[in-house]
């Protein structure tokens, strides 16, 4: 095997060779894999392919990626061609895939260019749930099934990207969170409250075909309506009002059922995947499912339709006040508000401590995913700006160790309290856990950092 003298997977020089494969461009890259387009060497008539190699040496994702691909024979499941390992100057070795390149557009882009009507939505929901079926059947899961996974071609096929989340029957476990590889957006209400009711012992979520089934039903919620669901509630009171479709889009009865019956909060309400193939492509053949998919009146306000109900406040956490009181004392809490939110319009919500972070906060845009390997490089399509999702957290637990720069004992008697060698805020007033974006849940109370002058500024991201 040939390959440029590189210890990066990232600065393959353009010509160069990996196994039999020829880089001919780089096409993107993550946080996990890079992506390529090549041509088998002395073969370039049999077109181009889609490399995809790892970042990180011995990479366990991508053994499962291969066995996934390898699994699903399906025409909208990318064509697995090849696997093997790069030896990189070091002697490090990194994993790689090769798949058919699929030309197209990413999923929500296509719906905006080529405004679709409800069968040709129905056609392409079709052909995914007829994918996923076929994984389903012999014991495989994708679990990030969402818009930035799914690309059109000009023909109308719909291909189903990222299997480097999925995992099947008998896997091993390649994380220790609570809940696996995924995006917030899209996560079954049951897999929510799961994460809330066991975040303190770290029990994992088992994901299975029904998650894959809400998923798909939350994606053509957003492409049928511009929004999402609204995300649902941690704990077992009543769920958020979901607008039915039809209200917000001239959508078709069909589609329109069919999309409710895949968001049912009762998992075993949602319909198999091979049932819900042949469903939606019945109900493509409906009179009424000709007509263009365009938003309703009661659709202006996106705002409205992604959180019903009373507008949403500026809400300045209670323990931030306690903070101005304790400038006279030498300290203040520095940073913590924008961290908070950077506007009425833009929440951000604070950073977790790493073990927790895959499932706690919302990534930067609603499809970026909690974990696992994107693979929205294959698209052919300039990304669009994206609405507002559901601003939803699980709560945050009680930081192991104190932030950088965080106040250290002994710690103000009155209004801080020491936990895990750092000086916290609280327990601010009568409020009590979920402590959501405000604040991290300790003892039954909510608690907020004690930072000092020379605090460093929190980082906004890290590794899970």
């Amino acid at each position: 095997m040939s390959h440029p003298v590189s210890t990066d997977s990232r600065t393959f020089v353009l010509g160069s060779l990996v196994g039999p494969w020829r880089i001919l461009e780089l096409h993107d890259f993550g946080s996990f894999g890079a992506l390529y387009r090549v041509e088998r060497a002395g073969h370039p008539e049999a077109g181009p392919f889609a490399l995809k190699i790892a970042l990180h040496p011995e990479d366990p994702r991508f053994p499962r990626e291969v066995e996934l691909l390898q699994r699903g024979v399906h025409a909208s499941i990318p064509r697995f061609e090849d696997r093997g390992e790069w030896t990189a100057s070091d002697g490090r070795l990194f994993p790689y895939i090769v798949m058919e390149w699929v030309q197209g557009r990413l999923l929500y882009e296509w719906a905006r260019v080529n405004k679709p009507t409800s069968r040709e939505v129905l056609h392409v929901l079709a052909q995914l749930a007829s994918a996923l079926a076929a994984v389903h059947a012999d014991g495989g899961v994708h679990r990030d099934v969402k818009g930035d996974n799914i690309l059109v071609t000009s023909g109308g096929r719909a291909v189903l990207l990222d299997w480097g989340c999925g995992t099947y029957r008998g896997a091993k476990a390649l994380t220790d969170s609570v809940l696996p590889p995924g995006t917030s957006s899209y996560r079954a209400p049951e897999a929510v409250r799961w994460a809330w009711a066991h975040r303190k012992t770290a029990e994992p979520y088992q994901a299975g075909p029904a998650d894959d089934v809400y998923a798909l039903g939350a994606t053509a919620y957003r492409l049928c309506t511009g929004t999402y669901p609204p995300a649902p509630d941690e704990g077992s009171g009543p769920q958020r009002r979901l607008l039915p479709p039809r209200e917000l889009a001239t959508v078709s009865v069909g589609l329109e059922r069919l999309v409710l019956a895949c968001l049912s909060h009762d998992r075993s309400a949602r319909p198999p995947t091979a049932a819900l193939a042949i469903s939606l492509s019945i109900a493509a053949k409906e009179k009424d499912a000709t007509k263009p998919i365009g938003p309703t009146l009661a659709a202006a306000d996106t705002d409205e339709t992604s959180h019903p109900g009373p507008r949403r406040r500026f809400v300045v956490p209670a323990w931030l006040s306690l903070g101005a009181a304790a400038v006279a004392g030498g300290l203040l809490v520095l940073g913590w508000s924008e961290l908070v939110h950077r506007g009425p319009s833009a929440p951000v919500v604070p950073e977790p401590p790493p073990d927790i972070a895959e499932y706690v906060h919302e990534s930067p845009t609603p499809e970026a995913p909690d974990g696992g390997v994107g693979e929205e490089a294959l698209a052919s399509a300039v990304q669009t700006p994206r609405p507002g999702s559901p601003a939803y957290v699980l709560g945050l637990p009680m930081r192991r160790e104190p932030f950088p720069g965080q106040k250290k004992p002994p710690c103000a008697p009155r209004t801080q309290k020491a936990i895990n060698g750092g000086c916290w805020w609280g327990p601010l007033g009568t409020q009590k856990p979920p402590c959501g974006v405000e604040a991290y849940d300790y003892d039954n109370g909510c608690y907020g950092p004690v930072l000092t002058l020379d605090a460093p500024r929190t980082p906004t991201s890290e590794d899970p």
